[in-house]
């Protein structure tokens, strides 16, 4: 239902904003008015929205999402290429934000050192502080200072630096959540018996404080794959990398309304899916929320 209605919002924003793909073709004194209505019938742009909406609609139904009238191809072997390279980065991303998280989160609990939770809070400022296209545009000045004396490693170098800054935001959200949900955890009266049993600080925090902990960050990370893809389309665009967010962009651009549906019907596929995973990894991690689910 969720993505059912995202694709009609979006299909009705992109219709009322006026304007489609043949648009830019009146600028063109050597095509007529004549050839140009022509084509908007050969497209059906010439038909009611609700119409067009409707025949899309039955179409990825079916499989079908169209023919780009940009690119001039299917529209889902180009969305399903890209989604592959964005797919990649976002797992680079959520990877790189887990190893400053968790062991930052887990250093900070198990010492209680207030050089760490400064460096914590700095950290955390920081990530959320900072605009992604900041980010990249300092990778793309790292990754060109660095690959000045080796090209054959460009491609890596650059890889790791954009999965870094698409990172940021996601670091300091995880670790704000990770970090503050352990110190709570910690002063929990079953955190005290377990002290009491004669268990080290390391073997408290790993076998009673890290799963009652772990449930709001699941939250977080199924929720943060909506602003991964969107973070995508800056990243992207400043480093040159062909994803989905610099698709998305184009597609916007050349008014290519079947292009521009099959991204947000695979983003929010994958939204949805995200949120869906979170779910079924904090049923997994808590036993009283699986009772409550079957």
């Amino acid at each position: 239902m969720m993505i059912l209605i995202v694709s009609a919002v979006t299909f009705g924003l992109l219709g009322f904003a006026g304007g489609d793909a043949l648009t830019q073709l009146r600028d063109n004194p050597q095509i007529s008015a004549e050839t140009i209505e022509r084509l908007r019938s050969v497209y059906g742009l010439d038909q009611p929205l609700a119409i067009r909406y409707f025949r899309w609609l039955s179409g990825a139904v079916k499989g079908d999402l169209g023919e780009s009238t940009y690119f001039r191809v299917p529209v889902s072997g180009l969305v399903w290429a890209r989604s592959l390279s964005t797919f990649l980065l976002g797992t680079a991303a959520f990877a790189i934000a887990l190893a400053f998280a968790v062991p930052l989160s887990l250093a900070g609990v198990r010492y209680n050192s207030r050089m760490i939770a400064a460096f914590i809070d700095l950290l955390i400022l920081a990530t959320a502080s900072t605009p992604r296209i900041v980010l990249a545009l300092v990778a793309l000045a790292i990754s060109v200072r660095l690959t000045a004396s080796a090209m054959e490693t460009s491609s890596a170098v650059l890889f790791w630096l954009a999965a870094l800054a698409l990172s940021a935001p996601l670091i300091s959200a995880f670790l704000a959540q990770l970090y503050g949900d352990l110190q709570r955890t910690m002063r929990e009266d079953f955190i005290k018996l377990a002290r009491a049993k004669g268990l080290s600080e390391s073997a408290v925090i790993v076998r009673h404080a890290i799963r009652p902990a772990l449930n709001p960050l699941l939250t977080i990370a199924g929720l943060s794959l909506g602003g991964v893809l969107g973070g995508s389309v800056i990243v992207e665009s400043v480093l040159g990398r062909q994803g989905l967010g610099t698709l998305m962009v184009s597609a916007v651009r050349a008014r290519d309304l079947p292009l521009v549906m099959g991204i947000v019907l695979v983003t929010s596929t994958a939204v949805w899916l995200g949120n869906a995973l979170g779910e079924l990894l904090q049923a997994v991690n808590d036993k009283r929320i699986r009772d409550l689910s079957f």
